[in-house]
């Protein structure tokens, strides 16, 4: 039997094409209503309000994770605006006590939620879907994650008005080593690109550098969720660690912060004992300041654009040209110096 061949992030690069760029000052990065496509995820070692407040404030969307509910409804009356579209607010599914908590949300006036599920394309998602549309048609809900073209359906016709695409792919997971289950990310998101009838796609997990959310882009997100990347920086609440591993508080000895994936044994002590261990916790590199990394990563975006001639995503879109690539192409791409 032949086995389909399926493509991550390494294994692809993108061809640098003709421009007429003259400056990438003109590369318009937004995407429609944010400023680029990029967004948090909703992990308690990336969520802070810190954090919260630098993105919404530079136009970039935020989710808040599930299981901040001892302060909800202080966080709810200090932030939330009804209509904001910026910050989402992250749910299970409508079984136990998650309606309980839909309801809760809905009435502090949120309109904007995330269904966190690890495998959405089932029956549970797509009725937390259906339920938080009945509730208002002007919610905005994304939902996920999902790794085929009948899963994002299924999300999509449920009225999601976005979909995670990924499964294991994350820094932090184990689903493909626990569980034996997941799609290479390029090849899920291009897969379900196919299938796109007014949801957005999110590319969720798995982009180790800004240069991955590039190739996402290039195989039809339109969105890429960040988790790890935006917790090594200076806002997000993980733990720092000197340069022995040792917690600090000394801004100018942090080398490492603390990150943990959601469904770690960590993560769930106190919240879900008895579920499926699907993830990791442990140190990562610290990258420094929240602002300095969104600023970098806006010039890499920009940056991006013009290599396609492109100043904008659909036309980027529309002249990228993508190549496969061996093991020993990718060693070539890596830095190398001490």
């Amino acid at each position: 039997m032949m086995y389909r061949k399926c493509l991550s992030c390494d294994d692809v690069l993108l061809v640098p094409r003709y421009s007429e760029v003259k400056s990438r000052n003109d590369c318009d990065i937004s995407v429609s209503p944010f400023s680029m496509p990029i967004m948090s995820s909703p992990m308690d070692t990336v969520y802070s309000k810190d954090l919260d407040n630098v993105l919404t404030e530079a136009g970039i969307p935020v989710v808040v994770h599930r299981y901040f509910s001892d302060y909800a409804q202080q966080f709810l009356g200090s932030c939330y605006k009804l209509g904001e579209s910026s910050r989402f607010f992250a749910v299970g599914s409508i079984n136990g006590k998650g309606k309980e908590w839909i309801d809760g949300l809905f009435a502090q006036g949120v309109r904007s939620y995330c269904i966190d599920m690890a495998h959405g394309d089932s029956k549970p998602c797509v009725d937390t879907v259906k339920y938080i549309k009945s509730k208002s048609e002007k919610t905005l809900i994304i939902a996920g994650n999902v790794a085929t073209k009948s899963g994002f359906r299924h999300l999509q016709e449920a009225g999601a008005w976005a979909v995670r695409v990924g499964i294991g792919s994350g820094a932090a997971c184990t689903t493909r080593t626990n569980c034996g289950f997941g799609v290479p990310l390029l090849t899920a998101i291009e897969d379900c690109s196919v299938v796109k009838d007014g949801s957005l796609l999110i590319a969720d997990g798995g982009m180790k550098h800004p240069g991955d959310a590039v190739k996402a882009m290039a195989f039809g997100a339109d969105l890429c969720m960040f988790g790890k990347q935006f917790a090594a920086t200076s806002l997000a609440p993980g733990d720092c660690y000197d340069k022995d591993r040792n917690l600090t508080v000394d801004a100018t000895e942090i080398v490492y912060k603390g990150y943990r994936g959601m469904a770690s044994r960590e993560a769930r002590e106190g919240v879900m004992k008895r579920a499926s261990v699907e993830g990791v916790s442990g140190l990562i590199p610290y990258s420094g300041s929240t602002e300095r990394f969104l600023e970098d990563l806006k010039l890499n975006f920009k940056a991006a654009l013009s290599y396609a001639g492109a100043t904008n995503w659909k036309q980027f879109r529309l002249n990228v040209k993508k190549i496969r690539i061996s093991n020993l192409s990718w060693v070539e791409s890596q830095t190398h110096v001490l």
